[in-house]
């Protein structure tokens, strides 16, 4: 059971992640003068730099001269030539950087890029450097065993955060390859596009195991006829007047196209702004812009009122302002480098209000309003989420932990660097660095209206936090300003021009989709070297990264807990399969199940999905596994464990001893239905039962065999199921009934929750008089609330009494104690303000409506997903020195003060 600190992938349904530094080794940091000699990665993976391989220069071109050294080092690289797809080559100046993208067996490699840069010289091009992230000793046979019709349908069967997609649709890829210690895993890949009912843009990028039929990988991919050339006036929404550049129509309208760009002469590709005129974002994000929207317009040269509010103007005037900066100052053309069109897409809605969210969608960048005020308005905003289109065309930064973070402080850098010399805004000044700071229309200082402030001083090995998927992808917003802040110091301590062209040389050339932290450092210094800046420059980026804490090994060097480590870098299985075990682990007496995955496994690990079983204070621990399949959801009761199991051939609730122990039995699996959820107790077994039609009944299977179908009724939606004391309850309908099932009686009730609009129960938990539950909902910014009820009256619900002021992630409820973990959220933009803790109290008190919540531990990082055991006995997540532990502990902390 491991998750390495090379790729951590983790989520809610919506799961999987990167980091690519620990492992990836990187040679010492060397002066600009001496070879650096390759690192020796661990097995199955490639140096992740190299420096002064090459004596002399290389003939033919610059890809060509890249393949040769290649192939003239594969005891280096340690993968055949013929594996790798040359993909693009960027020149700037003498310098090139040439692609590569890895196959196996003609199938792509996820995230396998490594980039080789060369130097023209006497004779042909010198090979400089070499970075990436490459896998060897790949070995998965390329013929799937599951077919790409049932790949799709177990993809909304499994990932319960797929369901809740709104306007779903649904792309294709074909076949990659997810690289692991077993040989890689062969996956049918996915893109889901559409969005949240609480306002979250989608982009799923879901990759479904080929030979098994899990889910190995899914996560947002989301970064939140020509007209006449005319010069219009635009009205901005702080009441100011710009020129802006437009198209006059043959019928004397204009229109917000501008085609005064260096770029149109040359390729056609035009600035564009369209106004959704309040279309729902979920029928706007993904893909071109659809015919339904229409154009930015106005009957006169003046563009004023609705093209204000919309957000249209601003958005206009500053996205030619991006483009301008990074065609003059860069020498990039457009987005996508190629002078391809830019599209904007303003006045967006959710169900008629207002949106209050901006992001890159792979195609063009989309604006809501916050508060009334247009999100277009902030020039940092629109450079930031342009950038991401940048980074897309370039690194291609895998939206996940800390390839997420980079991909999120290259864009915080360069919006704040546009803006700084749009507004004159010196680099000394300490407002220098916020983020946002101009979205609340001068209605707020600019300190208390920012989203986040480069300037805020954090550091990797301090401020650090590993967050699991569910909570910002990882952590790509909240653990940005880390190494944002590291390039940001750089800039203040370099020439400006300087500083932005190394950050964007170090994206465009050096960094690949995996890049951690360390990779950035490396990137960046390297970049450095190629413009041969002087060692006084070099002295000043390293001490920015110094100061920020990004040095080699950083992810060791921070971080204490208070408890005993039961698994250690474990990534949970409910963050893949979207609610499936919200716990650390399940307990029973001194027994502990712990479903992890290790989807992505680049040094060492087990099966991709399975269940460690351990007696608490006694080693070893019972590894339930299978190389054939996924087994993941694990129950227990004093004489045996159930899970789900997923394979190829279905989808069914098998068993073994009390302790793991003995052969792996079947239970349940139907060829006519899919079953899940497993919930065991004296004997008795409870699971969701999914039909092809996507009818999912709640079913029990009684302790003497027979079986009972509980929800009888057509067109069942069931989900959260759990079982304890003689009773059954789940979260039924479209997520807003909570059912309670009597075994003994044969009744049952329902309760409809009283939340708003985008409310949904998340859990349930049961105890011997009770039901818990958790409601979650919320517009953008999620909210949460505990309920309970008598299991003999669900019409008795009410609110249980909590701390306010921190978004709940996960609960867990006994006779004696209730625990909850936390975290405290971010804004429109993303910017999480802290690690979440959990806390306990009994549970007599808070159903009397006292808040006497204590600390279950002193734990420096975040706490999450805690479970109860008998009495004080608990365990949880522990996201700690940039690793994800469960971690237990006998007795509260109480106090940490």
């Amino acid at each position: 059971m491991r998750r390495t600190n090379a790729l951590r992938m983790l989520a809610t349904g919506v799961a999987a992640a990167a980091t690519g530094a620990a492992l990836l080794a990187a040679p010492a940091w060397a002066d600009d003068t001496e070879p650096v000699p390759p690192a020796t990665g661990p097995a199955g993976v490639a140096p992740a730099m190299t420096q002064g391989l090459d004596d002399a220069p290389r003939q033919g071109t610059p890809a060509e001269a890249a393949r040769a050294h290649l192939k003239a080092h594969e005891d280096t690289y340690r993968i055949p030539v013929s594996d790798l797809r040359t993909v693009k080559t960027t020149k700037d100046g003498k310098q090139s950087s040439v692609r590569f993208q890895q196959k196996h067996d003609g199938i792509p490699v996820f995230g396998a890029e490594y980039a080789v840069q060369t130097q023209a010289a006497e004779g042909g091009q010198q090979v400089t450097s070499a970075t990436g992230t490459l896998y060897t000793g790949l070995t998965v046979p390329t013929t799937p065993k599951v077919t790409e019709a049932l790949a799709r349908q177990r993809m909304f069967t499994l990932d319960r955060g797929l369901a809740d997609v709104r306007d779903a649709r649904t792309e294709a890829h074909g076949l990659s390859v997810l690289p692991d210690a077993q040989g890689g895993r062969l996956a049918w890949h996915f893109t889901v596009t559409g969005g949240k009912a609480n306002g979250s843009p989608v982009r799923q990028e879901v990759y479904v195991d080929a030979r098994v039929g899990g889910i190995a990988l899914s996560y947002n991919n989301i970064d939140a006829a020509d007209a006449a050339p005319a010069q219009v006036t635009g009205v901005k929404v702080d009441g100011g007047e710009a020129k802006l550049e437009a198209g006059k129509e043959t019928d004397g309208s204009y229109t917000l196209v501008d085609s005064s760009r260096a770029m149109y002469p040359l390729t056609g590709g035009q600035i564009r702004t369209y106004d959704a005129q309040r279309k729902n974002y979920t029928l706007v994000a993904g893909g071109p812009v659809t015919e339904d929207i229409p154009l930015s317009t106005s009957a006169s040269d003046r563009f004023d009122g609705a093209n204000t509010t919309s957000g249209a103007v601003d958005a206009h005037l500053n996205a030619a302002k991006v483009y301008e900066y990074y065609k003059n100052e860069i020498g990039r053309d457009g987005v996508d480098g190629k002078g391809g069109t830019i599209y904007s897409v303003v006045n967006v809605a959710s169900n008629g209000k207002d949106y209050a969210n901006a992001f890159w969608d792979g195609s063009k960048m989309v604006y809501g309003h916050m508060d009334g005020v247009p999100l277009s308005v902030g020039l940092d905003v629109v450079g930031h989420e342009m950038t991401h289109g940048v980074t897309e065309h370039s690194a291609g930064l895998v939206y996940l932990n800390q390839s997420g973070a980079l991909n999120e402080a290259i864009s915080d850098y360069f919006g704040n660097a546009m803006e700084t010399a749009d507004k004159g805004i010196a680099m000394s000044d300490p407002a220098s660095g916020l983020i946002g700071e101009y979205l609340c229309n001068g209605t707020k200082p600019l300190e208390d209206c920012a989203l986040r402030d480069l300037n805020d001083g954090r550091s990797a090995q301090k401020d650090y936090q590993p967050i699991t998927l569910d909570i910002d992808n990882g952590g790509v917003h909240y653990n940005s300003t880390i190494v944002g802040g590291a390039l940001w110091d750089m800039r203040k301590n370099l020439d400006s021009k300087l500083a932005d062209q190394i950050v964007y040389r170090s994206a465009q050339n050096y960094l690949t989709p995996l890049s951690g932290f360390t990779d950035m450092r490396n990137a960046v210094t390297l970049a450095a070297k190629s413009l041969h800046v002087s060692r006084a420059d070099l002295a000043v980026i390293a001490k920015a990264f110094d100061d920020h804490g990004i040095e080699q090994g950083w992810e060791k060097k921070s971080g204490t807990h208070d408890g005993t480590t039961i698994g250690a870098d474990v990534l949970p299985a409910y963050e893949v399969y979207g609610g499936v075990d919200e716990q650390a682990a399940q307990i029973n007496g001194d027994v502990y199940a712990i479903s992890h995955g290790d989807a992505i496994a680049w040094d060492r690990g087990s099966a991709a999905f399975g269940i460690t079983v351990g007696r608490f204070g006694k080693k070893p621990t019972h590894e339930l596994a299978r190389k054939d399949a996924y087994l993941l959801d694990p129950s227990l009761d004093d004489d045996r464990i159930v899970f789900t199991r997923i394979a190829a051939d279905g989808i069914g609730i098998y068993r073994a001893g009390s302790k793991g122990q003995g052969a792996i039995k079947k239970l349940v699996d139907s060829p006519e239905a899919d079953e899940t959820e497993p919930v065991t107790e004296n004997g008795a077994l409870a699971y969701i039962s999914t039909t092809v039609d996507g009818e999912q009944d709640v079913m029990l299977r009684k302790a003497d065999g027979t079986t009972v179908n509980v929800t009888p009724e057509a067109g069942t939606k069931a989900a959260r199921l759990a079982m304890k004391h003689g009773r059954i309850a789940w979260a039924g309908g479209d997520g807003t009934y909570v059912y309670a099932y009597d075994i003994a009686t044969g009744t049952t009730q329902s309760k409809r929750i009283s939340g708003f609009l985008f409310d949904y129960v998340s859990d349930i938990q049961i105890t011997s008089e009770r039901v818990f539950w958790r409601e979650t909902g919320g517009f953008l910014i999620p909210s949460t609330k505990f309920v309970s009820a008598p299991l003999d009256d669900l019409a008795k619900a009410a609110k249980l009494n909590y701390p306010t002021g921190t978004y709940v992630a996960q609960f867990s409820v006994n006779e004696e104690y209730f625990a909850y973990s936390t975290y405290d959220l971010w804004g429109a933009l993303g910017s999480w303000s802290g690690p979440g803790k959990v806390r306990v109290s009994k549970t007599a008190d808070v159903l009397a409506g006292l808040n006497l919540f204590s600390r279950v531990s002193c734990s420096s990082g975040a706490q999450l997903a805690p479970s109860l055991g008998d009495g004080q006995r608990i365990a949880w997540l522990d996201t700690t020195a940039a690793a994800t532990d469960v971690v237990t502990r006998k007795t509260f902390a109480g106090t940490c003060e």
